[in-house]
């Protein structure tokens, strides 16, 4: 995962902030990146065009669409039956939702900073029962 270092510094892309943000691995990435430039692309158009196998892109594209990065829409075939067809979460509300993370990641972090002292003396403490 990309640091919270790694984001503030210059030239750091929008690639960045959502690996570093939602734990996006390389292919979870690849995956999002396809699913932008081909709209309403099926799971199967997805793995062909990445050549990757089809659970692969499965498991990447149920984390995507769990995390609202990717929307999943059931499309029904003519003579019968159905298939999936995706496309990414509209960008301005990507960016919301990652305001949000990071609203979230601060007050998680503040509240660390702020118990700090107490939790340092209890590790010390702990440490002195354990003979450190």
């Amino acid at each position: 995962m990309e640091s919270i270092n790694q984001l503030a510094k210059k030239g750091a892309s929008c690639t960045d902030l959502l690996t570093c943000l939602y734990n996006l691995k390389p292919a979870d990435l690849q995956v999002f990146q396809a699913v932008a430039r081909n709209e309403g692309s099926s799971l199967d158009q997805i793995a062909k065009l990445l050549q990757k196998d089809r659970s692969s892109v499965h498991r990447c594209l149920a984390k995507l669409v769990s995390l609202d990065l990717v929307n999943k829409q059931t499309m029904t075939l003519k003579g019968g039956g159905y298939y999936h067809a995706y496309s990414i979460q509209n960008p301005a509300t990507i960016k919301e939702h990652a305001k949000e993370k990071v609203r979230e990641i601060t007050a998680s972090l503040n509240r660390l900073i702020d118990r700090f002292e107490s939790d340092f003396q209890n590790h010390m403490n702990q440490g002195d029962e354990n003979g450190l």
